[in-house]
């Protein structure tokens, strides 16, 4: 998949909530459709986790330092996550997505020192 602006946008978004993520593939790929930007967002959340920049935290838990990160690998997560997309989102700004966006596991940012930022 061929975007536009990653490296400034995992800058923008280092440490923030991963609706900033999502919503941060449009700033430089405006033209995306809503299905191509919800690729684009799964696409970058298996690129970050295999590279390392990102975890999550397990399901069903809170993350505060000290706290385990989900010890699973890039496909489970990714399964896991993709298998609770609501199915009824028509856009980026539908409130399903909010309600997603909530329940899903918190995002870790890894920053290069190895440190865990969350929101």
């Amino acid at each position: 998949m061929k975007l536009l602006g990653i490296d400034e946008l995992v800058q923008n978004v280092f440490g923030l909530w991963i609706t900033a993520l999502f919503d941060g593939i449009l700033v430089n790929n405006p033209t995306l459709t809503f299905e191509e930007h919800r690729e684009a967002f799964f696409f970058l959340l298996k690129t970050f986790l295999d590279d390392g920049k990102i975890k999550f935290c397990p399901p069903a838990e809170l993350w505060r330092d000290g706290y385990d990160v989900w010890d699973a690998d890039a496909a489970t997560i990714l399964q896991y996550l993709r298998s609770r997309w609501p199915q009824a989102a028509q856009s980026e700004n539908d409130l399903v997505l909010a309600d997603y966006f909530y329940e899903i596991p918190a995002i870790l940012w890894v920053a290069p020192d190895g440190t865990l930022h969350g929101s």
